[in-house]
């Protein structure tokens, strides 16, 4: 039965890059990268890798309650063998590894000498990790960006994945590939795909394949920088249409809010962050982002007029406080008022440096005192409508 034995030969290949994987951390952890036996089981972790890669685009690892699955195909075998490396990987909350075509030896380099260390010390890793996705352009890692109860079985973990894949993983992926090596505009290639995202999650989004409900009430431990982008523009498309503007301007409003953030991927520093504490560059940054953002969005040729405005002004607050700090009033965009109000509840709702998830009762209650200070308060009244709308359907 060739069939069964091309099964046999797959399974045994992840098992043992599996294997490979946890060899290598080891000899990093006893060894430093020159050593003889680092270099020997680091080469046989990128052989397989690339192997793979060569023939797909990506290969994801999952580790969901002591249970290893790779490419949607549980290893039940490894349970045993690998429940101390997995309690620990859980105790990062890093449920899933997803390598990509173009992976480089120095890239899983760095990769995992970031991971060792918290391995040992695994209290804001989620963060760290989160924080040098930048650095890290063919590797993805962090929580599965769907919630899972304390028993998952391997056709919920299955459905998960590809529902992940599907839904989100996917335009992470793409906007990592987009917001990568940013130096100055945007080329014309990644214009046109950030445009196609935008077109697809507000189809996704009407066609109930990413449910708006979902991206209201969901409480995300993931601080992924590209989910918040995704999110962001979700809400903003839908924020618009409940203000029954029409599909073109809501697609406008959804690119801006997709790029609000593209000030904050210019580099700043070669180096791997260990840690999960805001350095002063990264607060440089986050003053100026925004003035850099627009920048660059003025600069991409073609860009639609709607965006670089958004990158600008969506930290500028409705009574004109807020970033960049403007020395007259300011007529704020429409789209920036609806962008502000987005990016302020996910930002809220998602955990992020120096900060946790609020409930959705604690964001609505702090949102709702700045009505007519941070936010224009007719605009946010519909958001609220919005968001009291989804609580009366199913999900």
């Amino acid at each position: 039965m060739p069939s069964k034995t091309k099964n046999e030969k797959v399974r045994s290949f992840f098992v043992d890059l599996c294997l490979n994987f946890v060899g290598g951390l080891r000899a990093l952890s006893l060894y430093p990268p020159q050593h003889p036996e680092t270099i020997k089981k680091m080469d046989n972790l990128f052989e397989r890798l690339n192997r793979y890669l060569a023939q797909r685009p990506s290969l994801a690892m999952l580790f969901i309650h002591g249970d290893v699955v790779v490419e949607n195909s549980p290893l039940p075998e490894l349970r045993d063998k690998l429940v101390r490396i997995t309690k620990l990987l859980e105790a990062m909350k890093l449920q899933r590894i997803l390598f990509r075509r173009g992976l480089t030896q120095a890239e899983l380099l760095g990769f995992m000498q970031l991971i060792l260390p918290l391995l040992k010390n695994p209290e804001g890793a989620d963060l760290v990790l989160a924080r040098n996705q930048g650095r890290l352009p063919h590797i993805q890692a962090g929580a599965l960006p769907l919630e899972a109860g304390p028993k998952v079985s391997y056709d919920e973990v299955s459905s998960a994945i590809q529902a992940a894949r599907d839904v989100v993983l996917s335009f992470s992926d793409q906007l990592k590939d987009l917001f990568a090596d940013i130096e100055g505009p945007l080329a014309p290639a990644k214009l046109s795909s950030a445009k196609e995202i935008t077109e697809e999650i507000q189809g996704m989004v009407l066609g109930g394949d990413m449910p708006l409900k979902t991206l209201i009430y969901r409480r995300s431990e993931d601080p992924d920088p590209h989910i918040h982008a995704i999110n962001v523009c979700a809400l903003s498309m839908a924020l618009g249409r409940e203000m029954e503007m029409e599909e073109s301007p809501v697609l406008d409003v959804g690119l801006a809010a997709l790029l609000h953030d593209v000030g904050w991927y210019l580099p700043i520093s070669a180096n791997f962050k260990q840690t999960q504490a805001i350095t002063l560059d990264e607060r440089k940054r986050q003053w100026e982002h925004p003035v850099l953002g627009a920048e660059i969005l003025l600069a991409t040729p073609n860009m639609p007029d709607l965006a670089p405005v958004v990158a600008y002004e969506h930290h500028i607050h409705y009574d004109g406080t807020g970033f960049p700090k403007q020395e007259r009033p300011r007529d704020l965009n429409f789209a920036s008022l609806i962008t502000c109000i987005t990016n302020t509840y996910d930002n809220l709702r998602r955990k992020r440096p120096g900060s946790t998830a609020h409930s959705l009762k604690d964001s609505l209650n702090w949102m709702d005192r700045k009505a007519g200070t941070l936010f224009h308060p007719l605009v946010y009244q519909c958001f609220r409508a919005l968001v009291k709308a989804q609580a009366e359907e199913d999900l």
